[in-house]
């Protein structure tokens, strides 16, 4: 994700000038594009301000979003509590609300349906 973003930057203004604006020696920056150098955060930060939004989407995808942020920590487990605001802002967000119901009813409808003791799998019609 870092090279990449990189090498957007490099694509955008040119070898030279990316140099220039991220104050690397043209030797380390082909080291950092090449894997050869691991990429410092302050010249990451820097690149940063030359990708619009849409650039940066494409490049940072689901998940590394989320480790950006800090919902899924470096180690492995999610933060519970992030997630849990985050949840909570459904009430005040109609969007949202609507975009986690849609998830809820596509994704766990079976778990749903047994927290509210609606299990219809389990009812029996009799004739008589």
């Amino acid at each position: 994700m870092r090279r990449e973003i990189l090498r957007r930057v490099k694509e955008r203004l040119g070898f030279n000038k990316t140099v220039d604006i991220l104050d690397i020696s043209k030797g380390s920056f082909h080291n950092c594009l090449k894997g050869l150098r691991k990429i410092p955060d302050d010249v990451i930060f820097k690149a940063l301000q030359y990708l619009d939004e849409k650039e940066f989407n494409e490049i940072v995808t689901g998940v590394d979003r989320l480790r950006i942020v800090e919902i899924i920590r470096e180690d492995g487990p999610v933060d519970y509590s992030l997630i849990l605001r985050a949840v909570a802002l459904a009430s005040k967000d109609e969007y949202l609300k609507q975009a986690i119901l849609r998830f809820t009813v596509e994704n766990i409808r079976e778990d749903l349906k047994k927290m509210l003791s609606i299990s219809l799998s389990q009812a029996v019609f009799i004739w008589s």
